[in-house]
């Protein structure tokens, strides 16, 4: 918990007493960030991030999308399975612009692997990157000087070869998005968020510990 604490307290801009209301609009507006409603082979809650034709950098920023991300960690916490199993990331670029790259920064990157290696609640068990253009490696380049060995040694690299993510992830668990066999997704941020209101009082207690 002290390592949470003290990233709190690192970026405590763009955390202090974040609520579910402060990004309401990028969960209901933007079709960013969808968690899906089954679990994967493992028992891990998967999560998908669309960093390409989904996202619009004018409406979104980088550090609205990691306001999401940190929210959704917190509200993970109230799940045992997903304490004790993890958590699986799929990170699809289909799409990816230079408009996206642009809005990309050495901070961002670096906030965010700091915050999935040292301060996340929640054990990452793997992180897929799919349908990545040749320009992602401007955006890998961002990354990577943050990249432990512990957790590059999760990541996954696939392009557009989905039986690739099928190996880590069975096809019977993946909606037909993503080369499986369950229905195409039909939901999103705005049918979920509901359930990010409905534990208010968690949040806020969350929110008041730490360092000052």
């Amino acid at each position: 918990m002290r390592n949470i604490a003290e990233f709190n307290k690192n970026y405590k801009e763009t955390l202090f007493n974040l609520m579910p209301s402060d990004v309401q609009n990028v969960f209901i507006e933007h079709n960013i960030i969808n968690i899906l409603t089954n679990r994967e082979q493992h028992g891990r809650r998967m999560m998908i991030v669309n960093m390409g034709e989904t996202w619009d950098p004018k409406a979104v920023s980088e550090e609205q999308i990691f306001r999401v991300l940190y929210t959704i960690h917190k509200l993970a916490m109230l799940e045992a399975a997903t304490q004790i199993c993890g958590v699986v990331v799929i990170y699809d670029f289909k799409g990816m612009g230079m408009k996206h790259v642009k809005s990309m920064s050495p901070g961002g990157a670096k906030r965010l692997l700091t915050f999935i290696q040292e301060a996340s609640p929640l054990r990452v068990k793997g992180i897929h990157f799919i349908n990545q253009p040749m320009i992602f490696s401007m955006v890998w380049t961002l990354f990577k000087p943050f990249v432990k060995e512990k957790l590059n040694k999760r990541m996954f690299f696939h392009g557009d070869k989905l039986s690739k993510l099928h190996e880590h992830v069975h096809k019977e668990f993946l909606p037909s998005n993503y080369g499986g066999s369950l229905p195409a997704l039909d939901y999103g941020g705005k049918d979920w968020y509901p359930v990010a209101e409905q534990h208010l009082d968690f949040i806020k207690k969350w929110n008041s510990g730490g360092f000052k």
